[in-house]
């Protein structure tokens, strides 16, 4: 694509934003620049392809729902929902004469009618609440047209042309955690509900709905063991057809029916990572020969299917970067022709009736930039810019980012994502910053643009992301050899991506700082302790300090069932590994730091409480150790304030400059 082509303006859409694009020649880009929510949040398409909903931000600042005709001509844009006090969150068409949307008052808590969900037509007309999240109890009828109260969540919508729309909520157990999960269809019209949910197996977690928008195979989850049930064309009997522990047995997840009623799974099938393969109800097994399978990476598969004939069209995935695999030739064909069109970017397409649309919505992103939105007119072969979600973003100053595979000092493969700094020579040893994610059982990181990772790099500091082993979506193999390492071989390969990188000559092994939030805020704080001399400062957010504690801890939202299966084997068990999750926890060993500590937390986390951090600091501080506490009052296990996030990266940015000034040469 031309220079000239790429600045083309989609102009109606554009009057939907504010911002402009900013460049400092000479210094960084400002902190704000990193935490500032995006201008465009979401470009949907209805059923047709005839008109597009999007996601923006207003002058007031609060995202708002706006919708634009596309047929026969490209029309005005229109606002159909925004609110003073809320953002329009979330954005789904239920036919394409009718929307469903979510709202929500930014918050770590929800207050009495603070979210809930509702519908509207295209034109603005006939706004319904469909779910109000008052607090309260509230009794609704099936047949009476009432508001769903809180718990109720929208779940999908329903293919063809009707009003309706899947919602589910979860029911609790006498101890306050999820024993299953209801789900029902809603009328966003008139408000009537049914239940979906009679006759479910118990325990029932996960479903999926055949082309009658019926279920016909579901998950169940009870006493650590998950249950998969299938129901047959017009029965009403469920059949158990696979019954396993999903951390120490095989076991698979179901993904998609098609609309012949076969069953489409993700499992491992005897190798290391998952593939997408189709799984026989009546045999009770997973078929051999994999649909997709990706070399080194777990597919996580999400489906792309025609939601009038049924039929299975592609399927999203990660690798080291978002991808797209197209089994519709003319898809795959229109794929191919946007990857040419857009060269070194990850290009995604959005459509509903793909094998016979005639507009496709793409979000083309990289490494170096947070994204834009197109509009492709497959019938006239043309494209056509919609919006850029950050232009303040400037790519020029954005590092590029690189995949690696290293070996640990016991020989695992340790997946490494490193972002370098902008006109950084690639073998310049500079100061660093390892990024350690949270989870830990999750994946990290990808080639994508990423915020902290950039904004780190902004300042000039090179950033190490290991996959540290008991991350996900790399193969079992890596999964499983996390399995209680808390604070030992987990530690280990945060070092080694650190002595990988040095040889590399990427890294001053002398100026190294470890930086992370929830997990990565306790591996974080632990490093100094099990390492000592391998970094000159630690910075933590939200971060867990004593492993007991996520036992002990009544107010957290951490379920009994996970302490009772989950983490005994994951971290280890209470009262048999006491003495190891002891040694584990950077709180009981505060005393050994010798280095300066950044603590930061938000005062309404439950997923981490805030005595984590005030233990800790108290225990640091005891212990002679130079620390630096902030806390949050209005936030949770994570930022909703985008000035709070500006102020901790600003902290961030101090902290990291004066530790690692300090540090010897």
């Amino acid at each position: 694509m031309t220079t000239q082509s790429r600045t083309w303006v989609f102009t109606v859409l554009m009057a939907l934003m504010t911002g402009l694009p900013l460049s400092v020649l000479g210094a960084p880009p400002p902190v704000e620049h990193f935490t500032r929510l995006p201008n465009i949040d979401g470009v949907v398409l209805s059923p047709s392809g005839n008109r597009l909903a999007i996601l923006s931000f207003g002058k007031e600042g609060r995202r708002r729902l706006g919708v634009v005709d596309l047929v026969p001509s490209v029309g005005q844009p229109r606002i159909v929902a925004a609110f003073s006090n809320a953002d329009v969150t979330a954005v789904r068409w239920v036919n394409d004469k009718r929307l469903v949307f979510d709202a929500f008052v930014p918050g770590a808590e929800v207050r009495e009618g603070d979210a809930g969900t509702s519908a509207v037509n295209h034109d603005g007309s006939e706004q319904r609440q469909l779910i109000s999240w008052d607090l309260g109890p509230r009794e609704f009828s099936r047949v009476t047209s009432r508001i769903l109260p809180y718990g109720w969540h929208f779940h999908s919508t329903i293919n063809g042309d009707g009003d309706d729309i899947h919602v589910y909520k979860g029911a609790t157990d006498i101890l306050g955690d999820l024993a299953e999960i209801q789900l029902g269809r809603l009328n966003t019209v008139t408000g009537e509900f049914k239940s979906l949910s009679h006759g479910l197996p118990k325990g029932t977690r996960q479903w999926l709905l055949d082309r009658k928008s019926e279920p016909r195979v579901v998950s169940a989850y009870a006493d650590g063991r998950i249950k998969v049930y299938w129901r047959k064309l017009e029965s009403t009997e469920w059949t158990e057809v696979a019954n396993f522990d999903p951390l120490k047995e095989p076991g698979f997840a179901p993904v998609f029916v098609d609309r012949e009623g076969a069953i489409l799974v993700a499992a491992e099938m005897g190798g290391d990572t998952e593939g997408l393969y189709q799984f026989d109800p009546v045999a009770k097994r997973v078929l051999r020969e994999p649909l997709l399978k990706v070399a080194g990476f777990d597919l996580h598969p999400e489906i792309e299917d025609d939601p009038q004939t049924g039929s299975l069209l592609g399927v999203h995935f990660v690798a080291d970067r978002a991808m797209s695999y197209w089994f519709e030739e003319r898809v795959e064909k229109i794929q191919r022709g946007i990857d040419a069109a857009l060269p070194g970017r990850m290009n995604r397409l959005f459509c509903r009736r793909c094998g016979s649309t005639s507009f496709f919505v793409i979000h083309s992103s990289s490494d170096k930039h947070p994204g834009e939105y197109f509009l492709y007119d497959a019938g006239k072969a043309t494209l056509r810019l919609l919006g850029v979600s950050r232009p303040w973003i400037d790519e020029a100053s954005q590092g590029r980012r690189t995949f690696h595979r290293i070996a640990a000092r016991d020989g695992l493969q340790i997946p490494v994502y490193v972002t370098h700094p902008a006109n950084a020579a690639p073998n310049q040893a500079l100061p660093a910053v390892v990024l350690v994610h949270g989870g830990p059982y999750a994946r990290g990181s990808d080639l994508g643009w990423e915020a902290e990772a950039q904004f780190l790099a902004s300042r000039g500091y090179r950033v190490l992301q290991p996959e540290f082993r008991g991350s996900t979506g790399y193969g079992y193999r890596l999964f499983r050899a996390g399995w209680k390492e808390w604070g030992r071989a987990m530690q280990n390969d945060l070092v080694d991506a650190v002595q990988w990188a040095t040889k590399e000559g990427l890294v001053d092994p002398a100026k190294v700082c470890i930086v992370g939030a929830s997990y990565g805020g306790y591996a974080a704080m632990m490093a100094p302790i099990t390492h000592p001399g391998a970094f000159v400062c630690a910075a933590s957010f939200a971060g867990v300090t004593d492993i007991d504690l996520i036992y002990s801890v009544s107010w957290s939202d951490t379920s009994a069932e996970s302490r009772r299966y989950g983490m005994p084997v994951l971290i280890g068990d209470r009262e048999k590994d006491a003495a190891s999750l002891a040694a584990a926890s950077p709180l009981k060993r505060a005393s050994e730091i010798k280095v300066p500590v950044l603590l930061a937390h938000g005062g309404l986390d439950r997923r981490v409480p805030i005595v984590h951090a005030s233990k800790f600091f108290d225990a640091a501080r005891a212990g002679g150790v130079a620390i630096e506490w902030v806390d949050y009052p209005a936030e949770g296990h994570g930022f909703f304030i985008p000035a709070n996030q500006a102020d901790y990266y600003g902290r961030l940015e101090r902290f990291l400059e004066k530790s690692l000034k300090a540090a010897p040469n």
